[in-house]
């Protein structure tokens, strides 16, 4: 993990990236990055990974429904 120093001129603030963690990310200048917050922690995440993330997601949704009483049944156990 490296350190790194918020700087704020005017409005917003910028926080500037290694050309490492920009390569490892996969981004190149002028790509968008979809930024969130959880629990304090920055998390930022290419475009393609989030859309990758939300279609994973409606699979893993789509199945579940599906299967919604197959897996009751096996949360409920051996009688």
């Amino acid at each position: 993990m490296s350190r790194r120093r918020i700087t704020v001129s005017e409005n917003p603030a910028t926080l500037l990236l290694p050309q490492e963690i920009l390569d490892k990310m996969g981004v190149v200048d002028g790509d968008e990055v979809d930024v969130s917050v959880v629990d304090r922690t920055l998390i930022l995440m290419p475009l393609d990974e989030v859309e990758r993330a939300q279609k994973l997601g409606t699979v893993t949704k789509s199945v579940l429904e599906r299967r919604k009483r197959a897996y009751q049944e096996l949360a409920r156990g051996a009688e």
